[in-house]
């Protein structure tokens, strides 16, 4: 599997030592050192496979990893998260975001490889990615980043949080590929339930604005399914 591991340590000494540490115990991984959370983030905006994030919750200039942590989730949500910190009273702050690990800075060399390990397992065994076609080229699309899917004519349209991919395959087909988050909801669409930001009954309004059809077959199913997501996402899916 493809990943990189992405680090942001503001101290520049520190930096080059993890970047170097890590990649002699990942060799396979592509590691990346940032000691700015911007160019962290705009990163993050291009890169193309799954990544693990080492991130210091204490920056330069009082920024708060936590909150980059934060905002590189909105941006990919299938990234682990790995926090680092001398302070352990910060512990407990990391909560604030989805993690998998908290290493106290004293104690990374003997837990920065376990918390890796453990994130590299996340990575593995999170949902597979979605394989379609544009034109002559194959793409694939990690199907946390997708708000919906919408097939026009001879083409379906997959809108992502940054960008539309416009592929050959049908709703059918590509259905194979998606998690139990989503769901049909018209015979032209597949809603992701994460990026439903209000529900009309017969309409679906995404985290983008948009406002999909939900057609009388599916209001029904739609209706149960969504009314047990906002109870428990966990049961909802």
């Amino acid at each position: 599997m493809d990943y990189e591991i992405n680090l942001c340590e503001d101290d520049p000494i520190q930096n080059e030592k993890l970047v170097q540490w890590i990649g002699h115990r990942f060799p396979q991984a592509n590691v990346h050192g940032f000691v700015d959370e911007k160019d962290l983030l705009a990163h993050m905006q291009i890169k193309k496979i799954p990544c693990i994030i080492i991130m210091d919750i204490m920056l330069k200039n009082d920024v708060n990893g936590i909150e980059t942590a934060k905002a590189i989730k909105a941006i990919d949500p299938s990234s682990i998260l790995i926090f680092l910190s001398s302070y352990l009273e910060k512990a407990c702050d990391v909560y604030e975001v989805d993690h998998c690990y908290f290493v106290y800075k004293p104690q990374k060399e003997s837990r920065l490889e376990i918390a890796i390990h453990k994130a590299l397992s996340m990575l593995k065994n999170r949902p597979k990615e979605i394989v379609a076609h544009t034109g002559t080229t194959t793409v694939r699309i990690d199907p946390n980043t997708v708000l919906y899917l919408e097939r026009i004519k001879r083409y379906t349209l997959i809108h992502c949080r940054t960008e539309i991919i416009k592929v050959k395959e049908d709703l059918d087909t590509l259905s194979s590929f998606l998690p139990d988050s989503f769901h049909r909801c018209h015979r032209s669409f597949f809603v992701n339930f994460r990026f439903i930001r209000s529900y009309m009954v017969h309409d679906l309004k995404m985290e983008d604005g948009a406002l999909l059809s939900v057609s009388r077959r599916y209001v029904q199913s739609i209706k149960t399914s969504f009314h047990n997501y906002l109870i428990d996402p966990k049961e909802g899916i």
